[in-house]
């Protein structure tokens, strides 16, 4: 039913409850996991800047990309060893981007059959005023959802 699954983590209590659950229907599935980070790149803003501050201002960003990056990597090893110790064949990928467009994207090519992501459970109008990953993907994905609420839901 599901052959492949879909986990993009980041580094909250939420998202260990989320790999839980993963794990858990891969098991039952027989499934293959792709632990998934995204560093979100939309916070980039340069107005009014000269052409030297922006230099400086990219060769910093690009310091913080890759300590992100890196951070995204050492997450997604941390998934790949838990599915290691259950049987669990798992595949690690990094992206930059939008959150919600890398995970909908990614999920259509790699024909991902399941994607499962924690919920912050944040009332209607912070997800209407502020965007919401998870609800971004439940809308576009072609795919199956399954969303993890957080216990402050």
């Amino acid at each position: 039913m599901y052959e492949t699954i879909l986990v993009p983590v980041d580094e909250s209590e939420l998202s260990k409850r989320v790999v839980e659950q993963a794990l858990t229907i891969a098991e039952r599935f027989d499934s293959t996991v792709h632990a998934m980070h995204v560093v979100d790149d939309r916070g980039a803003s340069h107005l009014s800047k000269s052409v030297n501050e922006l230099a400086q201002d990219a060769d910093e960003r690009r310091e913080i990309d890759e300590r992100r990056e890196e951070a995204g990597n050492e997450l997604t090893e941390r998934v790949a060893a838990q599915a290691d110790e259950r049987g669990i064949p798992v595949e690690q990928v990094v992206l930059v981007g939008d959150p919600a467009e890398a995970i909908t994207d990614y999920a259509a090519e790699e024909d991902v059959d399941l994607i499962v992501l924690g919920a912050k459970g944040r009332s209607a109008v912070g997800k209407f005023l502020l965007g919401d990953v998870a609800g971004k993907v439940a809308r576009h994905a072609r795919t199956q959802v399954l969303l993890v609420r957080s216990d402050e839901a």
